[in-house]
């Protein structure tokens, strides 16, 4: 069995990723958006899928967006192909993503997920993420509230740190 793999974006996957958002996400961020974090020097563009060889995957199914800066990685935006969710992709992403934020010296992650996706909610608490507050109408289109979710990481711990840590 082919194990998944975690690669740096480049345009090549563009229009499965933008496949992946269509089919994930009510309101899908517009294609200027992802080639925009393509160029952020900040930005922490990875996708997943089957590898094709050696550099190249074949079948994507998932991707992830953060920013990275100094003490500070906010995740954008995470999606996995419905077919491949409970699979462990999303997790593969975002634990890559928190060992590369140890790795530079840790410090607050954050993100918000919307408060009907329990699903990826559950996923970030078993990841160390707690609650910390709502933003009130943040996804206007459908005019539903944000869940804020933070976890601390030492530059020490990796993925094994959890929230408070």
């Amino acid at each position: 069995m082919m194990k998944t793999r975690v690669v740096d974006m480049d345009m090549d996957y563009l229009d499965e990723v933008l496949s992946i958002e269509r089919a994930c996400f009510r309101d899908p961020w517009p294609c200027s958006a992802f080639v925009n974090e393509l160029r952020h020097p900040w930005s922490r563009f990875r996708v997943a899928g089957l590898p094709a060889d050696a550099d190249r995957l074949r079948v994507l199914q998932g991707f992830i967006i953060c920013w990275q800066l100094p003490g500070d990685l906010h995740l954008l935006n995470l999606a996995v192909e419905p077919r491949y969710r409970r699979m462990g992709t999303g997790s593969l992403m975002l634990l890559g993503a928190l060992d590369e934020f140890a790795a530079a010296g840790g410090g607050l992650v954050n993100l918000e997920v919307r408060q009907s996706n329990l699903a990826a909610r559950k996923m970030y608490t078993a990841h160390g993420f707690a609650q910390v507050g709502c933003r009130p109408g943040y996804y206007r289109r459908q005019k539903e509230d944000a869940i804020v979710m933070t976890r601390k990481m030492s530059k020490a711990g990796g993925r094994r740190n959890r929230a408070g840590a």
